[in-house]
């Protein structure tokens, strides 16, 4: 037997141990596979949304922000940081595209890894002063959203599916992934 199917076992029987004291002495007592389909047929299915990261931050004007601001939303996150020529360069395509979907989905830039004047002066020079842009100069909003670098994307879908995409995008690509939000 090689070493994942010792670990595999060892977790199962640690794991039927530990459940709510249960060993294999009161399996027997366990719900058996039919009473399990026969339980789950008598309930109407939920629609259950994928819920979004946890996440609190502020935009750069000061406003309180998190993750259920944008629930259900479809929702582009761009993340930025002042100092990023790629970034710099994309901005005026991120603008472009928020002007474009004039509200149909959100588009929200995250800055980090710079000061708040950084970050102002930044969105003033670049003109994406008509995107939110949160203040996340730790980049703790990024690491919930798995993010490691710059630039990249986090496509929010209406029912919180979420698709981060490393790297730039240009104008089609975003327009593209955005009308599949919904």
């Amino acid at each position: 037997m090689d070493d994942a199917g010792s670990v595999s076992e060892s977790v199962s029987e640690s794991a039927s141990e530990s459940v709510g004291g249960l060993t294999d002495e009161s399996s027997e007592m366990a719900p058996t596979e039919e009473t399990v389909e026969s339980d789950m047929e008598s309930v109407e299915p939920a629609v259950v949304a994928n819920p979004l990261p946890v996440f609190s931050s502020t935009t750069l004007d000061g406003q309180s922000v998190t993750q259920a601001t944008y629930e259900g939303k479809p929702t582009i996150m761009w993340f930025w940081a002042p100092w990023c020529s790629v970034c710099r360069g994309e901005a005026p395509t991120i603008s472009e595209v928020a002007s474009e979907l004039d509200g149909s989905v959100d588009v929200v830039g995250v800055a980090a890894l710079g000061s708040t004047e950084e970050m102002d002066t930044f969105v003033s020079d670049t003109g994406i002063g008509n995107i939110s842009n949160l203040n996340d100069p730790d980049a703790e909003v990024w690491s919930v959203f798995g993010v490691a670098s710059q630039p990249a994307f986090a496509f929010i879908g209406a029912d919180g599916s979420i698709d981060v995409v490393a790297g730039s995008l240009d104008k089609e690509e975003i327009l593209e992934r955005a009308a599949n939000l919904g």
